[in-house]
């Protein structure tokens, strides 16, 4: 019992301890992200094959309980109020992605992300964005709560150049605008179509489960570790130092 409770011993059980602690916390944090991750990929599922809501249905609605649900929608595309989404990868290469401002007939605004466009050769070179129809149009899209705002690209980029980062889409450029976006899938009339295709997300739990269990391992690998310290302590004589 000496052994255990000197000073050395008694600092490497609270290392010990420490390590088993912020491995347990680092294994339960990962199967709460995986639990998550199912259970949006529960949702993005059944949403997919709904049917389309309207403008009817935009009041108080739960952009997380309905994303990637298709939405359909009657209004102007702006022809000055246009931001860009950075750090977005298309096919292997570099690009941004669109978004514009969409005015529904009865003054709902949403930011639409028209696709994906390649950066230009140099930094000092604005995107080449393909113009969008100023027609009143009926547009179909997908409903998107992915926060974007991290990502937003206030520079000469854009339409409307902003010297700070917006807490919220809802507030990007001074619009009152809805606190999600959508994803362009088209017109029926075949005038506006998304500069690059939507692609459908992946319905993959990831690494999470994994990441747990390896964080439960290295936990346990510390609880042995410690034993066999302690073990091979036992074995050696103590050895009593004249001063």
């Amino acid at each position: 019992m000496k052994r255990f409770f000197n000073p050395i011993s008694l600092l490497q059980s609270f290392v010990a301890l420490l390590l088993i602690a912020a491995c347990l916390f680092a294994a339960q944090w990962q199967f709460s992200r995986g639990s998550n991750q199912s259970a949006n990929n529960k949702i993005i599922a059944a949403n997919l094959d709904l049917p389309s809501l309207n403008i009817q249905d935009v009041a108080n609605l739960d952009p997380l309980a309905n994303q990637w649900r298709k939405i359909t929608l009657q209004g102007k595309f702006s022809q000055t109020n246009q931001e860009l989404v950075r750090n977005r990868y298309y096919e292997g290469k570099f690009g941004f992605e669109v978004l514009t401002l969409f005015t529904t007939t009865n003054d709902e605004n949403f930011w639409v992300d028209r696709g994906w466009v390649a950066a230009g050769p140099n930094a000092a070179t604005p995107p080449d964005v393909e113009q969008v129809t100023s027609e009143s149009i009926e547009i179909t899209a997908r409903i998107r709560s992915e926060n974007l705002s991290r990502q937003l690209q206030g520079s000469f980029f854009v339409t409307r150049a902003t010297s700070e980062k917006p807490e919220s889409i809802a507030k990007l450029q001074g619009i009152d605008a809805n606190e999600y976006y959508l994803d362009l899938l088209g017109s029926p009339d075949g005038k506006v179509r998304p500069l690059t295709e939507i692609e459908l997300p992946e319905l993959s739990n990831g690494p999470h489960y994994a990441y747990g269990i390896q964080w439960l391992a290295f936990a346990l690998l510390a609880l042995i570790g410690r034993f066999l310290i302690f073990r091979e302590a036992k074995r050696l004589p103590l050895v009593k130092v004249e001063i």
